[in-house]
């Protein structure tokens, strides 16, 4: 093809895409859309210096993918988990570097505070974050009996009851978090008693992530996720006044999130784990600051299709865009490699990941619209734009 044949034919898709109306989801073809998405990647080379090439390309990507989440979408492909706002501000993740010990502490300078953080006997990722989402949501429908609660349940008044709190448990007057147990003990017995806790199995880690695990990595990675110790610049919603506003509270002491023990419930004949349940009890200082967001409405909230997206791309949504409204937000390169722990010092393969495996999907699971990459004076910046972000019970147009 011709590079005049080449540009005739991205006209004609480009004039097929405005023509559709708003929600042009509902009015647009599934195969007729992938067949021009296609199209216009092997047409690139000659049209791509057209600036409206990259914006039809992210628009019909984010339309095939709303497409196909109707036509193979079953019932629980819409379901929503919530997210408490709290971890994916305050918590960076944590991966092994070459030659150095998991167990090694790691640190960092929170931007508001110029205060020191760290995260000890462990490392962070995806699959953490996916936990504490799971977490919390199995609170809420707890606290609510199978719905959201409706008011808001603080556990403390003020940044001064957190410190109050903190001195307790750092003085022993509660039981400290112990290991976690596969059978009967004291130690569940002790978690069932506990304020806040909740009782969950494998299958319902599974209907709320709809990722495919088994009960043994179901229990390791609660098991990795509770022994983790944090000592940070934790977010909490306060309400102090009528309106209730976040304050940074700068824990002393480190904690980790929750404590836990399970019963194994099924056992196939060969000896092998097919179901456990659960207790997990949100008795530690960064326990209760979690519960307390959640139950003060300071979550956001998730689908399900968000926990199949590529690492880089779960990381950046929850640190940059997750918590914030904003229809333009301009990054750049070294702000998103420093937030999400990005470790190639090579530009190049930077900006490769960034865009692979972070902004690409992002666009093509219709959680931005476009992106926008300028090499200037400050060096590489993204400008990512979407839609306003909307309400659950809301319909998303395209």
């Amino acid at each position: 093809m011709t590079a005049m044949e080449a540009m005739q034919r991205f006209e004609e898709i480009l004039r097929g895409y405005e023509s559709l109306k708003n929600p042009k989801y509902k009015e647009a073809d599934l195969d007729t859309l992938k067949r021009e998405y296609e199209e216009l990647l092997q047409i690139r080379d000659h049209v791509k210096v057209d600036p409206r090439y990259q914006n039809l390309v992210n628009g019909l990507s984010q339309v095939i993918r709303r497409l196909e989440l109707n036509v193979h979408g079953a019932p629980e492909s819409n379901w929503r988990t919530v997210s408490e706002r709290g971890v994916n501000k305050a918590i960076v993740p944590v991966v092994r570097k070459r030659n150095q010990d998991k167990e090694s502490p790691f640190q960092w300078t929170e931007d508001k505070t110029g205060q020191t953080c760290e995260i000890n006997k462990g490392l962070w990722g995806c699959r953490n974050f996916m936990a504490m989402d799971v977490l919390g949501y199995i609170l809420l429908l707890k606290e609510g009996k199978d719905i959201l609660p409706k008011e808001n349940a603080p556990l403390f008044e003020n940044l001064e009851s957190i410190s109050r709190r903190e001195k307790e448990l750092d003085t022993g007057k509660v039981p400290k978090p112990s290991n976690p147990s596969d059978a009967e003990s004291p130690d569940i017995e002790r978690i069932r008693k506990e304020r806040y806790f909740i009782k969950f199995t494998d299958r319902d880690f599974r209907k709320f992530t709809s990722v495919d695990l088994n009960s043994n990595e179901i229990m390791n990675l609660l098991l990795e996720t509770s022994r983790v110790e944090f000592k940070i610049v934790f977010p909490v919603r306060l309400l102090e006044s009528k309106t209730a506003k976040e304050k940074s509270y700068r824990m002393n002491m480190f904690s980790r999130p929750f404590e836990f023990g399970y019963l194994d419930k099924e056992i196939r004949s060969d000896g092998v784990v097919v179901c456990r349940e659960y207790y997990v009890s949100f008795n530690t200082l960064l326990g209760e600051m979690l519960a307390h967001n959640l139950l003060t409405k300071n979550y956001d909230w998730l689908d399900h299709s968000f926990y199949q997206l590529p690492q880089s791309a779960q990381l950046l949504y929850r640190r940059f865009l997750l918590n914030n409204n904003f229809p333009r937000i301009t990054l750049n390169l070294q702000t998103i490699a420093d937030k999400i722990n990005l470790q190639d010092k090579n530009r190049t393969n930077l900006v490769r990941t960034i865009e692979e495996s972070a902004l690409q999907p992002l666009v093509k699971q219709g959680l931005i619209d476009r992106y926008e990459k300028n090499d200037g004076l400050d060096g590489i910046k993204f400008i990512l734009y979407r839609t306003r972000k909307v309400k659950p019970t809301e319909e998303i147009s395209t």
